[in-house]
């Protein structure tokens, strides 16, 4: 099972790595660059019906599916992407489901949700003007996110460090959003979202 789960790992590097440096290549498939993206995150998702089915808990179901819900979101926000966010929106919601099912929040929770929700706020009313009427959609992703991160809190920590990656790596997608001369970042979000998705899964694998 061990030797399954790196497997899984190994392969969402290869898709990660090969992904971007499909994206470089002028005049690429756009149907190869979205399969390759797709397979990384769904690398997640194998590692995680594995601990599933060793740890079969309601609430790691709910998890899996949230990974799953994820993939199909990674390849629909290449073409649509509002409907893509609005799929991540979902994905965010079952995480949050399974870790009210696993552990209540707590008021430190409460406490981190606060300060998360006021950077937030903070970021986006320094650059409302460029974001424009989208602001509602962004702050209601944006907040769904902060809830992630607070609601992951009393986890285990590989639940934890999971989401906070995943949120880091929306929040480094938001800046690049506004400022567009840093596009290496690009390298650390990507990153930092399949290595959270995976630590959201590898969470499930240990139990």
């Amino acid at each position: 099972m061990q030797y399954a789960v790196a497997a899984a790992f190994a392969v969402m590097i290869v898709c990660y790595l090969a992904f971007q440096r499909i994206k470089t290549i002028p005049g690429h498939s756009k149907a190869l660059s979205i399969t390759v993206k797709c397979a990384a995150t769904a690398m997640a998702v194998v590692a995680a019906l594995i601990g599933c089915i060793k740890n079969p808990q309601p609430a790691y179901w709910i998890i899996l599916a949230g990974l799953a819900v994820c993939t199909i979101a990674d390849g629909v926000l290449c073409v649509r992407f509002i409907t893509g966010g609005a799929i991540f929106g979902l994905g965010h919601v079952l995480y949050i489901v399974a870790f009210c099912v696993m552990h209540r929040p707590t008021w430190a929770s409460l406490i981190l949700f606060a300060a998360l929700l006021g950077l937030v706020t903070a970021f986006f009313s320094r650059y409302r003007k460029r974001i424009g009427r989208r602001l509602p959609l962004v702050l209601g992703y944006a907040t769904l996110l902060c809830l992630m991160v607070s609601m992951a809190l009393p986890q285990k920590p590989l639940f934890f460090a999971g989401a906070l990656l995943f949120a880091a790596s929306d929040a480094l997608l938001a800046y690049l959003a506004v400022d567009r001369n840093h596009m290496w970042l690009d390298y650390i979000s990507l990153g930092a979202y399949y290595l959270g998705q995976f630590l959201l899964a590898l969470a499930i694998v240990v139990g």
